[in-house]
């Protein structure tokens, strides 16, 4: 069963350890992203749990296409 908000909503909080295997990236680029506001992390009896929505919102906001023509599998073709 899901965590549920005061809402009702399921909370989608990850530990920190979680959050890097989503984001492939180490502890320390998790922190750096909490210190500067990126991503929204909460702290619950000493353990810090970081907002999925938040990564989500991260992801969307500095993930770049790359066009095909740039592509090296394009180039191969």
């Amino acid at each position: 069963m899901k965590a549920m908000n005061m809402n009702g909503v399921p909370e989608r909080l990850v530990t920190v350890k979680e959050a890097c295997a989503y984001l492939r990236v180490g502890r320390t680029k998790i922190y750096q992203l909490i210190n500067a506001g990126k991503i929204v992390a909460y702290d619950r009896n000493g353990r810090t749990f970081i907002d999925l929505d938040s990564v989500d919102a991260y992801n969307a906001a500095t993930l770049k296409r790359i066009p095909p023509k740039d592509c090296p599998e394009a180039q191969a073709a």
